[in-house]
């Protein structure tokens, strides 16, 4: 900005001086010097990389002959990774549309016996591969973009009555095409190097059913459903920057708001095996959003340490019936969420690549009922804010919401993992459980710089 202002400083001196020689009837004229263009960054180009995360398994099931009341809510997190090509057209100075594909591992598992059955379930996934397009805002060497398109999981869905008088298991594997959605940041490292953080929803569909064949149960996956949030780098052939990356001051207090999407995996077991054995989950969904606050300390031209703060409401409200137990069910809501964490980031210049983590503490109030129907006997319930710890990283840009605001301004795409362990032993007609709280955040922060 300031060699700019410069150039065009003595471009019009230059220009005075010519006007006066002119006056003058000099021979000859003084030249007029033009300001440096402003850099021009292209997307435009064939991209090959690799990302690494986490994945969530948020799938259900049900008997669909209807002699079976309830639903299973399948639990499992776990590591996804793999390889990602793509090419992208940038269409003008800001607008870039393109198509990507990846494939990768996808780990998540999770068996479980039913609680108060002799049933055992699992929903298993080994790979999931995407074929998307893209479309995104470019504010030079950051890209903010949306994503969408095909998706294919391939899992296996499982069921066993190992309890039976003879022993059954069934199962089925299948590669079943779905849909996916998403959105992301991308950013220059330098050179043709960048780096991503995305968050894709993930929809397959259906699976067979499962039916024992001591003829005691039956079960259909009828949801398999996924949150996947990973981590990447690109090489970008072609789309060569203009410039030396724009380098920002990362130091100073700063205030914003955050906002996203919340994801529980909660699994609620019996607290006493001489009354039921088994556990059912909780996987309820929900907006979180609310403020934050913290300060960074820029101690080397690449490296950046930070405290922060964050309350936000939580609004996760969900309730599952348990399979084959037409009286027992478990409900989960929750009210807020704060944390106090420190960060260490990377400066790529425009962009902070961060990893967080610190204490948090969640407000939730929990009800049990269980399989005895005596009304006799009133829902157990507790509600608790209960402390713990949250975990995650993400990436912190420079933020101009298209031009309309100037320096100070930054955005951030962030996951974060967050345990508060234990709940309460909740008791209700003699049949404890305790049920474990965790928690995925999927968000999105604006906040404002002082300084810097």
């Amino acid at each position: 900005m300031h060699i700019k202002f410069l150039a065009v400083l003595a471009a019009g001196f230059a220009a005075v001086a010519a006007q006066g020689a002119m006056a003058a009837d000099l021979p000859t004229k003084a030249p007029i010097y033009k300001a440096p263009p402003a850099p021009v960054w292209s997307w435009t180009g064939f991209y090959l990389g690799g990302y690494a995360g986490v994945g969530l398994n948020q799938s259900h099931g049900f008997d669909p002959t209807g002699a079976a009341a309830g639903d299973v809510e399948y639990l499992g997190t776990g590591f996804t990774g793999g390889g990602t090509v793509g090419y992208n057209w940038q269409i003008d100075s800001h607008w870039v549309i393109g198509a990507e594909g990846d494939f990768g591992y996808l780990g998540l598992s999770h068996e479980s016996l039913q609680y108060n059955d002799g049933l055992t379930v699992n929903s298993k996934t080994s790979w999931l591969g995407t074929l998307r397009g893209r479309i995104g805002y470019s504010s030079g060497p950051t890209l903010t973009y949306v994503t969408g398109g095909a998706a294919w999981v391939h899992f296996t869905d499982s069921i066993s009555n190992l309890g039976a008088a003879v022993p059954a298991s069934v199962e089925s594997t299948k590669t079943k095409l779905g849909w996916t959605v998403g959105s992301g940041v991308e950013t220059r490292l330098g050179g043709n190097w960048t780096v991503k953080s995305e968050s894709l929803y993930v929809d397959a569909g259906r699976g067979d059913t499962l039916l024992d064949p001591t003829g005691l149960f039956s079960l259909e996956a009828d949801k398999h459903r996924y949150l996947v949030q990973r981590f990447g780098v690109n090489y970008l052939f072609g789309g060569t920057p203009a410039g030396p990356l724009p380098q920002t001051n990362w130091q100073g207090f700063f205030v914003g708001a955050v906002a996203g999407s919340a994801a529980t995996q909660t699994r609620v077991s019996s607290a006493d095996p001489t009354v039921a054995l088994g556990e059912l989950g909780n996987t309820g969904t929900g907006f979180t959003g609310g403020i934050i606050a913290g300060y960074n300390w820029q101690f080397a031209p690449q490296w950046v340490v930070g405290v922060e703060g964050d309350f936000s409401w939580l609004g996760i409200d969900h309730s599952v019936n348990d399979y084959n137990d037409p009286f027992a069910h478990y409900d989960l809501k929750t009210r807020w969420l704060a944390t106090a964490r420190a960060r260490l980031g990377y400066s790529t210049g425009p962009a902070l690549l961060y990893v967080t983590g610190g204490a948090a503490w969640v407000n939730y109030e929990e009800t049990w009922h269980s399989p005895n129907s005596n009304p006799a006997f009133p829902t157990a319930s507790s509600t608790k804010t209960a402390g713990g710890y949250a975990v995650g990283g993400g990436i912190e840009t420079e933020f101009t919401l298209f031009g309309l605001l100037g320096p100070g301004w930054l955005s951030r795409s962030e996951y974060l993992y967050v345990n508060v362990g234990d709940g309460d032993t909740l008791t209700q007609a003699g049949f404890p459980v305790v049920a474990d709280h965790q928690f995925h955040l999927f968000r999105g922060a604006i906040v404002y710089r002082f300084g810097g």
